[in-house]
C-alpha cells in the first residue's frame, strides 16, 4: 500500500520523519531496533521525535513491538488488518541465530487454544529461533 494511503487511512499527519520511518518499514520484511532506525534514517534526527513517531505508529496500528534474541525492543510493520483499537497480528516471529534479525512469520498457522477456566487471551507470541532465509543460503 502506498505511504500516503497508510497515513490517510489512519489519520496520521505526514511529516518528514514519519515518512522516512514508514518507508523504512514498508521496504523490509525485517524488524528494526531504535538504533537501527536512527542509523537508517539519518542519525542526526532527534531521538525523541523518532520515539514519538514509533509510539504514534503503534497506537494507530501501523507497527507492533517484536521480541529479539537480546530482549531488546524492535518494531515491525503490522498487517493491513490492524487498526488503532485492535492489533490482529498474533503470529510467530523468527529470531535469526546468525544475523540476529527478527522476522514476522505471518504464513505460519498458529495453534488455537481452549481453556477449561473462564479466561480470555487476546494476544500471544510464538518465538522461533533458527536461521533466516538469507543466512541459510
Amino acid at each position: 500500500m502506498e505511504i500516503n494511503n497508510l497515513f490517510n487511512k489512519r489519520n496520521i499527519k505526514k511529516t518528514k520523519v514519519r515518512t522516512e520511518l514508514l518507508e523504512l518499514f514498508t521496504v523490509s520484511d525485517s524488524s528494526f531496533s531504535v538504533p537501527d532506525i536512527l542509523k537508517k534514517i539519518n542519525a542526526t534526527k532527534d531521538k525523541v521525535t523518532v520515539y514519538r513517531a514509533l509510539e504514534l505508529f503503534e497506537n494507530k496500528g501501523l507497527i507492533h513491538k517484536v521480541p529479539d534474541s537480546d530482549n531488546k525492543l524492535r518494531y515491525a510493520l503490522c498487517s493491513l488488518e490492524c487498526v488503532s483499537t485492535v492489533h490482529t497480528h498474533s503470529h510467530a516471529h523468527l529470531v535469526c541465530t546468525e544475523c540476529s534479525d527478527t522476522f514476522c512469520m505471518d504464513d505460519i498457522k498458529l495453534p488455537e487454544f481452549s481453556f477449561s477456566t473462564n479466561i480470555f487471551v487476546d494476544h500471544y507470541e510464538l518465538i522461533l529461533n533458527g536461521k533466516c532465509e538469507n543466512c541459510v543460503s
